[in-house]
């Protein structure tokens, strides 16, 4: 807790190191203690997690971006699973399918939820952003942002790292708002519709106000020895 660490994520096909590293020390506050680091990454993730009597975990099997974090789910599910599907002395190919297939349905997952960030941006000041606003994107992305258009809904499928709240706050975040809403509310009477908003607001409320500050939480769990 003494001192403060500090990043930049960029495309190297937009930004050279040396402009990655001006810009980063251009928004510290302080004199820095060590001099900025280049670590490149790959961005993807393998073709099969468990290759016969291998199974890829963690950085080992993949990496999708460093803003999200969403490595330590990962590693949990690839153990989960793994122990879900511990072979015997014979691996059986419909343990490996199985755990290949859920692994993928992760990677693939997050892959749309990082990818949404950056799509859905209304930013355009810089030919990276530009880039972002116009790229093409996966088809299970795509259909998602066109059923969220047309009708307001949020599509989450079984088992996925984020809910709807999440793909929620992204896509209204950013700017993207539904053309249409959903029908029964055509069926509520003002009353029963002010009734309904309000009791969401006041669970929000209620919850958040049964929280810690943030600093509270940080001296009660966090004091620096």
């Amino acid at each position: 807790q003494s001192r403060r660490g500090n990043g930049l994520v960029f495309c190297s096909k937009y930004m050279s190191d040396d402009e990655a590293k001006t810009a980063l020390l251009n928004n510290v506050e302080g004199k820095p203690i060590n001099e900025p680091r280049v670590i490149k990454y790959r961005t993807g993730t393998r073709r099969k997690h468990w290759n016969k009597n291998c199974v890829a975990i963690g950085l080992a099997s993949g990496f999708i971006e460093p803003l999200e974090s969403t490595s330590i789910h990962l590693i949990q599910q690839s153990i989960i699973r793994l122990m879900q599907n511990m072979p015997t002395k014979a691996i059986e190919s419909c343990y490996q399918d199985d755990f290949n297939n859920k692994m993928r349905f992760e990677a693939e997952n997050i892959r749309d939820f990082i990818v949404l960030h950056y799509h859905v941006t209304q930013r355009t000041d810089s030919d990276f952003w530009r880039y972002c606003k116009n790229m093409p994107i996966p088809e299970s992305l795509a259909k998602r942002l066109e059923l969220f258009k047309q009708s307001g809904h949020v599509y989450k499928a079984e088992q996925e790292l984020f809910g709807e709240a999440s793909w929620l706050q992204v896509m209204l975040g950013q700017g993207l708002v539904p053309q249409n809403y959903h029908p029964i509310v055509d069926s509520m009477s003002d009353d029963e519709l002010k009734r309904f908003l309000e009791s969401i607001k006041n669970h929000v409320a209620k919850k958040a106000n049964s929280l810690p500050s943030h600093i509270d939480f940080i001296n009660h769990y966090c004091k620096a020895k």
